[in-house]
């Protein structure tokens, strides 16, 4: 009979105790792909005007890039068009919790190479982790 309800409890519990550990991500536990200040900063700047401009009630303040390298953007003829590249971001919300979201990047192809400007292309549900 014990072992039944010991069983029982943590099937209970299993719930509860998965979902618990889910959320201990740490952002400053990413291990980056490739290091560029410019493109974090710059990713930064355009993740903050999009959750102005869209409302949001964070405010991201680190980019880490997960990609090892640009990953090439090609149209269907097989041209070259653009560049793109994955980064976690870190933000704060306004009251107070802690949250983590991947975004896309990208960099069209210019006559004369990359053009300077990114524009962001792709952004990932939010999901918490520990404030840092």
């Amino acid at each position: 009979m014990t072992k039944y309800i010991i069983a029982f409890l943590v099937i209970l519990l299993m719930p509860v105790l998965c979902a618990h550990a889910q959320n201990q991500a740490r952002f400053s536990d990413i291990k980056a792909g490739m290091e560029d200040e410019w493109l974090e900063h710059q990713a930064l700047r355009i993740a903050n005007e999009r959750a102005t401009d869209l409302q949001w009630l964070v405010e991201y303040k680190r980019a880490t890039i997960i990609s090892p390298k640009w990953q090439v953007i090609l149209d269907d003829n097989g041209y070259l068009i653009g560049r793109k590249i994955h980064m976690e971001l870190y933000c704060e919300e306004k009251n107070g919790n802690c949250k983590m979201a991947d975004f896309t990047f990208k960099q069209k192809y210019l006559d004369d190479g990359y053009s300077d400007r990114l524009i962001c292309i792709k952004v990932g549900q939010l999901f918490n982790v520990d404030c840092e």
